[in-house]
């Protein structure tokens, strides 16, 4: 069984294998995953090439309605396969495992929560949906709940200041 870490890169790894669908960097990150899953196998590397196409095309063929289901459904499928690959692995190869995926998550950038949108333009930029953000926040416009700093919640009108 997974320590939770290993699961929430997992996650983590699946969301960015479907984010990365379709943009710049897709085959470069279908090629890593391959090498990463297919352990230097080259009929396995051949078989998660051909599972990353199908995520490519699903998500590709998806009307604008369907996208987010659709690509809510290929992340969970791919984190399910990174849990279970890392699952099947001794300690010493798990941890380098780890290591590249970690490499490769990172590569691509932070993750943004499910609905989230930002849009940069001329005057700014605009967020949308739910965001969250640890450190510090330069915006105009934002629509959704807006998560700024660790946990402070401020208090409620006419309620006593801290």
């Amino acid at each position: 069984m997974l320590v939770e870490a290993l699961s929430a890169l997992a996650g983590a790894g699946g969301a960015g294998i479907v984010q990365a669908a379709g943009t710049d960097v897709w085959l470069g990150v279908r090629e890593r995953v391959a090498r990463l899953l297919g352990r230097g196998r080259p009929e396995a590397e051949r078989a998660v090439l051909e599972r990353l196409d199908r995520t490519g095309r699903a998500l590709e063929e998806a009307s604008p309605e369907e996208r987010a289901a659709v690509a809510g459904r290929q992340e969970v499928s791919w984190q399910t396969r990174l849990e279970d690959f890392l699952d099947t692995l001794d300690g010493t190869e798990q941890a380098a495992a780890a290591e590249q995926l970690r490499a490769l998550v990172e590569s691509l950038g932070p993750t943004p929560l499910p609905g989230a949108t930002v849009r940069a333009e001329n005057s700014g930029v605009t967020a949308g949906g739910g965001i969250a953000n640890h450190g510090g926040v330069i915006g105009r416009d934002f629509d959704g709940p807006v998560t700024i700093g660790a946990g402070d919640h401020p208090t409620g009108p006419g309620a006593d200041p801290r």
